[in-house]
C-alpha cells in the first residue's frame, strides 16, 4: 500500500524559475544550470522508482513512502521507504548516466561519459549509511528496534560498473520487486499492530521539505535577479501594466494574470514575506492600488495594517500559488 505518494518537486520548479530570472552573465549562472540539470535528473529517477510500485503488487502487508522527510539526530530524506513485517528497506535512486567506477580508496564514484568527460559524486553507500543511522536514531527515540536494509537503484539496465563494493546492493528497477519479495518471505519481526503503528508514526513525523527562498540558499542577492512580469509568449521580462492586466512591448501579447507567476517567483526566490512596495519593485509596477489588489487576490495570510502590512506565504500557500500559475501558463497561446 502506498501511503505517501511522490509529489511534484518544489525545488525543481524553483530552480527553473531562478534560472529564468538569472542574467546569463551572472557568475553563478553555470552552477545554477548544473544544479537544475542534476535536480531534474534526480526527480526523473525518483519518479521512475515510484512507478515500479504502481505497476507491481506484493502478496503481503506492506507500506510504501515516497520522498519521506524525517528528523531524528539530524534531518534526512529517503527516496523510497518500504515497510513490512520483516523490517524496512531504504531505496535511493541515482540517475547518473555513463560508466560508473567505485575507487577502493575513496568515498566517491567516478562517472565517465562516452565523450571522455569524467565527474565525481559522493558514493551512494555514504548516503545510505547516513540515512540508516538517522533512521535507527528515529526508531530508538520511539523505543523501537527493527532490521533496516538498504539498496541503491540505477535506472538503466545497460549501465556499466567497475570495482563495485561488496557491501553495496545495486538494483535496477525491474529487480526491485523480486528483491523485496524475497525479504517478505523471511521470518517476520513485527506483528500486525506494530507494523501499522510504525506506518502511522512515520507518516505523522513526515514534514514537507521547504527549500525557499532559493536565492539565499545559492548565495545570490535578490537584487541580481531580473524583475518584471515575464511574457508567457515571447519570454521577455518587463511587461507593462495596462488597464486589464499586462502588455508586452516586444510581441504585443496581452495578459490578465501575468502577475501570478511573478508573485510565485518572488516567494520561491526572494522571500516568503512581501509588502506593497516590494511587490511594485519586483513587478516593475507604479500603481500602489493595483499592487494592493494583486496582493489581496493572492488569498494568503497578511500581518500588520496599511503601509506596514505584509503578506506571508508558507509552503502551503506557495504550493497553492504554484498550481494557479501552472493553470494560467498552460492556457498561454503558443506561436
Amino acid at each position: 500500500m502506498i501511503i505517501k505518494k511522490k509529489k511534484n518537486s518544489g525545488k525543481l520548479l524553483g530552480l527553473e524559475r531562478l534560472f529564468q530570472r538569472l542574467p546569463d552573465h551572472h557568475p553563478r549562472y553555470l552552477s545554477i544550470e548544473n544544479a537544475l540539470k542534476a535536480t531534474r535528473a534526480g526527480e526523473n529517477g525518483e519518479r521512475l522508482l515510484a512507478e515500479v510500485f504502481h505497476k507491481y503488487q506484493f502478496p503481503f502487508e506492506h507500506y510504501i513512502f515516497h520522498d519521506l522527510h524525517l528528523r531524528s539526530t539530524g534531518r534526512f530524506q529517503i527516496d523510497t521507504l518500504f515497510l513490512c513485517k520483516q523490517g524496512v528497506v531504504i531505496l535511493e535512486m541515482k540517475n547518473i548516466a555513463g560508466r560508473i567506477s567505485f575507487p577502493a580508496d575513496q568515498n566517491q564514484i567516478i562517472r565517465t561519459l562516452d565523450n571522455g568527460q569524467t565527474d565525481s559524486f559522493e558514493c551512494p553507500s555514504i548516503q545510505l549509511n547516513r540515512n540508516q543511522i538517522l533512521l535507527e536514531d528515529w526508531f530508538y527515540a520511539r523505543n523501537m528496534s527493527i532490521p533496516i536494509l538498504k539498496a541503491v537503484v540505477f535506472p538503466r539496465p545497460q549501465q556499466q560498473f567497475e570495482n563495485t563494493r561488496t557491501n553495496l546492493t545495486i538494483l535496477f528497477p525491474l529487480e526491485i520487486p523480486v528483491f523485496l519479495r524475497n525479504i517478505g518471505e523471511q521470518s517476520p519481526t513485527l506483528d500486525d499492530t506494530q507494523l501499522r503503528s510504525i506506518a502511522t508514526a512515520l507518516m505523522e513525523s513526515h514534514r514537507d521539505y521547504n527549500p525557499f527562498p532559493l536565492s539565499s540558499n545559492y548565495n545570490i542577492s535578490p537584487n541580481e535577479l531580473k524583475t518584471g512580469v515575464r511574457c508567457g509568449q515571447c519570454g521577455l521580462f518587463g511587461m507593462q501594466s495596462i488597464h486589464k492586466g499586462w502588455g508586452c512591448n516586444q510581441c504585443g501579447y496581452t495578459d490578465q494574470y501575468g502577475h501570478i507567476p511573478g508573485m510565485l517567483d518572488f516567494f520561491m526566490l526572494v522571500n516568503n514575506r512581501i509588502s506593497n512596495k516590494e511587490c511594485r519593485h519586483f513587478l516593475q509596477l507604479q500603481s500602489h492600488q493595483k499592487a494592493n489588489r494583486i496582493l489581496k487576490q493572492l488569498e494568503i495570510p497578511s500581518q500588520g495594517e496599511k503601509k506596514g502590512r505584509v503578506y506571508i506565504a508558507g509552503l502551503k500557500e506557495i504550493e497553492s500559488l504554484s498550481k494557479r500559475a501552472a493553470e494560467y501558463e498552460s492556457k498561454v497561446p503558443i506561436w
